[in-house]
């Protein structure tokens, strides 16, 4: 077999492996491995697709053969897990890591790897666990420390964390990512003035760094700090929106720009719902300087967006981009718009209710003396997000934890919850009235 055929029946083999198919690209591997026991890439992609079956037994000694003859690069058992986690069988990975380890417990790589794995599943306490022992055998790992910070950190135990970060910095104080994890902790921790100190420091390191950059400039908004953080903020707070518009028509700061008479300006959302509805009420500030305001939202926000002063257009989420002159996300409203504590639009409510969907929905809702309270307990899932479990816990709760407000008399709860977690209707003693399929 030449070298041209093998490179082939490699990508055969990977295209199996995902597209689903590990069976088939094992056989391919197996084939492979027949002509040389040694070639590394068909050792990996045989590993990988007996993981993806969930085979530990047999998946397990070949990485950690592939990950001995690969020592610079991470273990294998991190694109599996990747993998997995794509096709929503997050449950085989930690399998995976914990066989791998049980056979070679001081590789570092897997201790790191699954360690991630569990704090981006929100498993703080067990990502500790799995890297003290690391950490007992490497005290002077500045690695080990920043690791372990990031584990206590999901565990909810920042002063801990802090003082990991701190260790990480005082082993290898070149490293900006030890500081800007310092600084965060510290921000976390209400100590403003010494994290945005941190943040200095961190940026001296790494004067490029975008991500520094952008908490350093949300540290900064908390404080207070408006105008410093708008220094932060060119093009740090530009969001996904931006990366498919012409970077030469972002809106500029609208000090440099202050006519917008005959100019289209274009508004897109972002990732959550609620920055949007946050910074929407800047859209009638954009057309009292003469804007033409178009706005692009996802359809659960249309409705709403066609009832806001100021706004031009809405067009359907499957309409083509409108031509314009601006575009501008939500969330740099603030931005454009070199906002100050003073400054803040706080013409409220900047929202209202159709008054014929008041009317109907006022039929259908139970009337009588009691107080009408609507429920929300979760936010939005975006399990894609790296981290996101962690994220959501910090957020979201259960109706369950609501329970004792069943005890206030003269009240009437109506859910207002949506998404996955919606089916949770029913709680101890609470009785909730559920109308959101309408």
């Amino acid at each position: 077999m030449d070298a041209t055929e093998r490179l082939a029946r490699l990508q055969a083999a990977l295209t199996r492996l995902e597209n689903d198919q590990s069976r088939q690209a094992e056989r391919i591997c197996r084939q492979l491995l027949d002509r040389d026991g040694a070639d590394i890439e068909a050792l990996l992609l045989l590993g990988l697709a007996a993981g993806a079956r969930g085979n530990t037994d047999m998946a397990t000694p070949i990485l950690n053969r592939v990950a001995r003859a690969r020592r610079s690069n991470a273990h294998p058992c991190s694109d599996l897990a990747r993998m997995l986690v794509a096709r929503g069988q997050a449950s085989l990975v930690e399998p995976q890591y914990r066989a791998c380890l049980a056979l070679t417990p001081d590789d570092a790589r897997l201790r790191y790897g699954l360690a991630e794995f569990l704090r981006d599943r929100g498993d703080g306490e067990a990502s500790v666990a799995v890297l003290e022992p690391l950490l007992s055998a490497q005290p002077d790992s500045a690695e080990a420390h920043d690791q372990m910070g990031m584990a206590l950190a999901e565990a909810g135990r920042f002063a801990e964390a802090a003082e990991r970060f701190r260790e990480a910095v005082a082993l290898d104080p070149a490293q900006a990512v030890f500081r800007a994890n310092l600084a965060m902790m510290l921000k976390i921790e209400g100590q403003l003035d010494a994290a945005l100190r941190v943040y200095d420091e961190a940026l001296a390191c790494a004067p490029d760094d975008r991500r520094i950059r952008l908490n350093r400039a949300v540290a900064r908004l908390h404080a207070g700090r408006f105008a410093e953080a708008w220094q932060d903020a060119d093009g740090s707070l530009a969001g996904p929106g931006h990366g498919m518009l012409p970077p030469e028509r972002l809106l500029p700061r609208l000090s440099c720009l202050p006519d917008l008479t005959g100019r289209t300006v274009l508004v897109v959302q972002e990732e959550g719902l609620g920055d949007t509805l946050q910074f929407l009420r800047y859209l009638p500030l954009l057309a009292a300087r003469g804007a033409h305001v178009v706005v692009a939202v996802p359809p659960a926000l249309t409705r709403l967006m066609r009832t806001v002063p100021g706004i031009d257009q809405v067009p359907d989420g499957s309409a083509p981009v409108p031509e314009h002159d601006f575009h501008c996300s939500f969330n740099s409203l603030p931005l454009a718009f070199e906002t100050t504590l003073e400054t803040i639009p706080r013409d409220v409510p900047y929202l209202a209710a159709d008054p014929e969907l008041t009317r109907q929905w006022g039929q259908r809702l139970p009337a009588g003396d009691a107080l009408r309270v609507g429920l929300c307990w979760a936010g939005q899932a975006r399990p894609w997000l790296a981290g996101f479990v962690g994220l959501d816990r910090r957020r979201s709760t259960s109706l369950a934890t609501m329970a004792p407000l069943a005890a206030i008399p003269h009240v009437r709860f109506v859910s207002l919850q949506k998404g996955s977690t919606a089916v949770e209707v029913h709680a101890p003693g609470l009785e909730l009235l559920d109308l959101m399929e309408d």
